[in-house]
């Protein structure tokens, strides 16, 4: 008893002293406005997820892409955001990016990766360039961030990484074996990340989203009839739309969650856990 009552007292002197949210980033206080970095902020998640971030208040954003001019239009159009242009399939690009804000801001508090491709196509029809741009752009893009992040955060006392994978990699669906083999790849990676740098306060998660109403996904529900197979898939009878999928993201990179890592954050209407209604109305 005397043992916890002596390490509470330290504790309390530490926190009122100010020692936690000096040295470690990662415990980011009300008096320290969070830094958050997004990757593939232009596309429908990603500028969902920066509208959300932006709107915390005096957070400091910036906006990672490949295009500086959609980049530009998205700042202004969520009110703020620093345009920062990088290729996530260039490891020199992402790891200079982060090294950049890093230093400009004191540290990262969050990094999001919200690049990705979806491919619905039966594995014996995927030609090996296909296969590999899908590896390239899903999973190969995550180990860049990841790698160029933890560097960073370790010196800065910590932050979160959060990447996107997809419900069809953590449960069978037919026609998703490239896509299902990428994603699957990410929430691998996250987990051993997840463990390795927990001990340096750096916690690393995924969403696993269904099927979300993006430009990117468009073509998959085309027509009536796609569309109404599409819904009837997930439980809750509709497809997903970015806001969904940002939400849960902005709330496991915010450090007020800081007890969670390791973790795939299922955001599919239902889609990998429950089963569809089937009857007929």
């Amino acid at each position: 008893m005397a043992l916890m009552q002596s390490a509470l007292s330290a504790f309390r002197s530490a926190k009122s002293s100010g020692a936690f949210t000096s040295s470690l980033r990662g415990f980011a206080s009300s008096s320290e406005p969070p830094v958050y970095l997004v990757f593939g902020a232009s596309g429908g998640i990603g500028s969902e997820l920066s509208r959300l971030l932006q709107s915390q208040p005096d957070a400091k954003l910036i906006l990672s892409g490949r295009n500086e001019g959609k980049l530009k239009e998205l700042a202004e159009n969520i009110g703020g955001g620093i345009p920062l242009i990088a290729d996530v399939l260039d490891a020199k690009q992402v790891d200079e990016a982060i090294q950049q804000v890093s230093k400009e801001h004191g540290g990262i508090d969050g990094i999001a990766n919200c690049v990705g491709s979806f491919q619905v196509k039966p594995g014996h029809l995927v030609t090996t360039d296909e296969f590999e741009d899908v590896l390239s752009i899903n999973l190969k893009s995550a180990f860049n961030i990841l790698k160029g992040s933890v560097k960073a955060m370790m010196k800065t006392g910590g932050g979160s990484i959060v990447f996107t994978t997809t419900a069809v990699a953590h449960h069978g669906y037919a026609n998703h074996e490239a896509i299902a083999a990428a994603k699957a790849g990410v929430g691998g990676l996250m987990a051993s990340a997840a463990a390795t740098y927990a001990r340096s306060n750096i916690r690393c998660n995924c969403v696993a989203p269904g099927l979300i109403a993006t430009p990117g996904t468009a073509r998959l529900v085309k027509s009536d009839a796609s569309r109404e197979t599409s819904e009837k898939m997930h439980a809750l009878g509709r497809i997903g739309q970015p806001g969904d999928v940002a939400r849960a993201m902005s709330f496991l990179l915010s450090p007020e969650n800081d007890f969670i890592t390791g973790q795939i954050l299922g955001i599919d209407g239902g889609l990998s856990n429950v089963a569809p209604i089937t009857v007929s109305k």
